[in-house]
């Protein structure tokens, strides 16, 4: 079952959508298909115009399915071909109207059902549009049967017609137009609700201070890139970073000119690194610097050259003489082992760097 299904409709679940819709607009046409053999095997239809239709509404079927089916309106604005089939639709209902004179009555609620039709997916205004095509076309198809044969069309009775196809119409384009908008709605709901989901999602992976990686976060990352390194071997990289005496410019200058510090030290790290490398806020003045595809001598470069940047910059016009000096361990993950294990070694090669004076690097 499921195989017969997926060859009629198609794997993807939104060309699925695109697909039953125009089997119902498909149906339709069958629908008149089936009106016509039933209007020709009582004798109130004549055999050439009616095969003729029916020619056509099958044609109109198959070539919107196969259309649709296999891909071929994908990159249309409109997948489905909503607007396109209503309107053949609706021409096909009039000269359905037209041939089969004794099913007229039930034909005007198949031009209806067209109407309806336009509720999936279009517009307000497109909707308002397509009803006014219906009672255009109805109505040219009334009128034109009541002056050329009023025998079969009084126009009484064909007015009658034309005022319930008003009032019919009216009815289902206003309902339509109005899950137009409840849809416009929705997917503008949707987009807001998307958006500020992936807002908090930003928060909770970011430092609100220094607007880096989290300490959380950072470990994903860095156990997704753990994982790429143990499969295709390419060298990964890390730093342990400790702000030198941190604890002493909130001492002696306040916790302000302590943040702007350690906003300052996350600017420049951002601009000293690639795109692709990841650097979080460890804790309190730790930061750790992870760097995929990278030897170990590169990233100890790379600290080193993020250690000049810091000394020859001025943090703050009131306190000119205040420079960022930092100590760091600098290791490179080694196949088989944690991550734990990786961070932990950049974790006692900084302390050596502490140990021996701070202001260093240690490469462990």
């Amino acid at each position: 079952m499921r195989f017969v299904l997926d060859l009629l409709l198609g794997r993807e679940a939104r060309q699925r959508g695109y697909v039953l819709r125009t089997l119902l607009a498909a149906f339709g046409y069958l629908l008149g298909v089936l009106l016509a053999e039933v209007a020709l095997s009582i004798g109130v239809a004549e055999l050439g115009p009616a095969r003729v239709f029916e020619a056509a509404a099958l044609t109109a079927a198959v070539i919107s399915y196969s259309l649709v089916r296999w891909g071929w309106t994908r990159h249309f604005h409109d997948p489905a071909m909503t607007m396109t089939q209503m309107l053949v639709g609706q021409t096909m209902a009039m000269v359905a109207y037209v041939l089969l004179h004794e099913f007229r009555g039930g034909l005007i609620g198949l031009s209806v059902a067209v109407t309806s039709f336009g509720s999936f997916s279009l517009t307000r205004n497109r909707q308002w549009a397509a009803g006014m095509y219906a009672l255009l076309t109805m109505g040219s198809g009334m009128l034109w049967m009541s002056v050329r044969d009023p025998v079969n069309f009084p126009p009484e009775v064909e007015a009658v017609h034309f005022l319930t196809l008003v009032i019919l119409q009216f009815m289902s384009a206003f309902l339509g137009a109005q899950f137009g908008e409840m849809r416009r709605r929705l997917r503008t709901r949707k987009r807001e609700l998307e958006a500020a989901l992936a807002r908090i999602q930003e928060l909770a992976n970011r430092d609100s201070l220094t607007d880096l990686y989290n300490r959380r976060y950072a470990l994903e990352l860095i156990e997704h890139h753990v994982h790429l390194k143990d499969r295709n071997g390419r060298p990964l990289a890390m730093a342990l970073i400790d702000l030198d005496h941190f604890k002493l410019v909130n001492d002696q200058h306040g916790h302000a000119l302590g943040d702007r510090v350690l906003q300052t030290f996350a600017q420049q790290a951002r601009q000293a690194t690639r795109e692709g490398d990841i650097v979080a806020r460890w804790g309190g003045e730790e930061f750790l610097i992870v760097m995929p595809e990278t030897s170990v001598d590169g990233a100890a470069m790379l600290v080193e050259r993020l250690r000049e940047t810091l000394s020859a910059l001025c943090v703050s016009e009131e306190v000119p003489a205040l420079r960022i000096a930092f100590s760091a361990g600098v290791t490179a993950h080694l196949a088989g082992e944690s991550t734990d294990q990786t961070v932990q070694r950049a974790d006692l090669a900084l302390y050596e760097a502490k140990s021996a004076g701070r202001h260093r690097s240690v490469v462990a």
